[in-house]
């Protein structure tokens, strides 16, 4: 299966620590950039410029401008009683957390509006728009066009799905509070979504999002909680060294989802995420534990246990030991000295090792574990011994 996912509603990413996680689990992430648009990244975005990917909105062909049009047109007058820009003075101001990243800087000047860059409105569409008072251009200029905020993001969900279905991707937000499925573009979808008493907010949430939220529990409680630290070329590294285990829990988390149907019923992203991580404690977690006690077995992460193997140290590695600074402490470099001189011993059951990685659907998060976790002078060793035996 694919793995490259289409971000939205927003052109500039809303936050790198997202990102960094999304970079763990997609193999790409694309974004929809216009052509006249000029984008302002952070440092981590440019960092990360290898994995995402740019789509231009004219991409887009006309048939879905068409499914809006016809949906104006039959819908007009509901659409007009709840939407026209005439009622905006009953708007709330949008919340801090549903405006778009600082990046950019603003785009337009009515903060109850939501605002969409006019190359993502087909002119047909946009004039259909303008016509019943439902969108208008921003007094800053021509390029954004405003509308009310649910609107504008049924109408950026629906850009996004149908750009994300016809180039093989899977649309993504950190948005998910909001998230609306869409999928068809159908007349009846599009007037449930913005007519319906139901509120946006609520809906039940599609596969995409349950495994947005299920790898986002499963990374959480392996990586630090503050990823921040965690340089871009580190995850970088990690995902060229890793893609094999990559892929294997990504066709984990598919089957992990489709056994569990239920979860499709929950409405409530708070409930579906606490559901998730029950889940993730119930099974991931308990194989993640299961894997480091099988490497165990076979020598692997037992450090303490090689202090009582009588084993010589290898050639020229006091030298070593100095180098890497351990021998600042001669009995924590006599430690290392015993564990990494154990290493032979290791050896003898490297493939053994290797097979149950191999077969773990949880291997990826061991691996991450391992590397991207800050670590002491133990963790270090054992790491080291593990690198050595594995030859990886």
């Amino acid at each position: 299966m694919i793995y490259h996912a289409l971000y939205y509603p927003f052109i500039h990413f809303k936050d790198d620590n997202w990102l960094k996680l999304g970079a763990l689990y997609w193999d790409k992430i694309g974004r929809i950039v216009p052509t006249d648009y000029a984008t302002d990244d952070s440092e981590t975005v440019k960092a990360l410029d290898s994995l995402i990917t740019v789509l231009r909105p004219e991409i887009e062909g006309p048939e879905f401008a068409k499914s809006f049009i016809d949906f104006i047109e039959q819908y007009a007058p509901k659409l007009q009683a709840k939407y026209a820009l005439a009622l905006r003075e009953q708007w709330d101001s949008l919340p801090e957390a549903r405006r778009p990243p600082r990046p950019g800087g603003p785009s337009g000047n009515d903060p109850r509006l939501g605002y969409i860059f006019y190359e993502k409105i087909p002119p047909d569409l946009y004039w259909a728009m303008k016509t019943t008072g439902l969108a208008s251009t921003d007094d800053r200029g021509s390029q954004w066009i405003g509308m009310h905020p649910d609107l504008a993001w049924v109408y950026m969900t629906a850009f996004a799905e149908h750009i994300a279905e016809k180039n093989g991707l899977r649309p993504l937000t950190d948005e998910m509070s909001d998230h609306v499925a869409l999928s068809g573009l159908s007349i009846e979808r599009l007037a449930q979504a913005l007519l319906s008493k139901t509120p946006i907010v609520g809906f039940q949430p599609t596969a995409n999002e349950r495994e947005e939220v299920l790898f986002s529990v499963a990374f959480r409680t392996i990586v630090p909680k503050d990823i921040s630290k965690i340089h871009v070329d580190k995850i970088l590294e990690f995902r060229d060294k890793y893609p094999n285990e990559r892929a294997s829990f990504q066709a984990a988390v598919t089957k992990f989802l489709s056994d569990r149907e239920w979860l499709g019923k929950i409405s409530d992203r708070h409930v579906l995420e606490e559901r998730l991580q029950d889940e993730y404690a119930k099974f991931w977690a308990l194989e993640l534990k299961n894997l480091h006690e099988k490497l165990a077995s076979v020598g692997i992460d037992t450090v303490f246990g090689c202090f009582s193997v009588k084993a010589a140290l290898p050639a020229g590695l006091a030298t070593w030991v100095t180098t890497l600074g351990l021998a600042v402490n001669p009995v924590v470099a006599g430690a290392a000295g015993f564990a990494l001189g154990a290493v032979p011993i290791f050896r003898d059951k490297r493939k053994t090792a290797t097979e149950i990685l191999e077969k773990s659907t949880v291997s990826y998060l061991y691996r991450m574990e391992q590397d991207l976790k800050p670590a002491d002078l133990w963790s270090w060793i054992k790491k080291e011994a593990i690198r050595l035996t594995l030859n990886v």
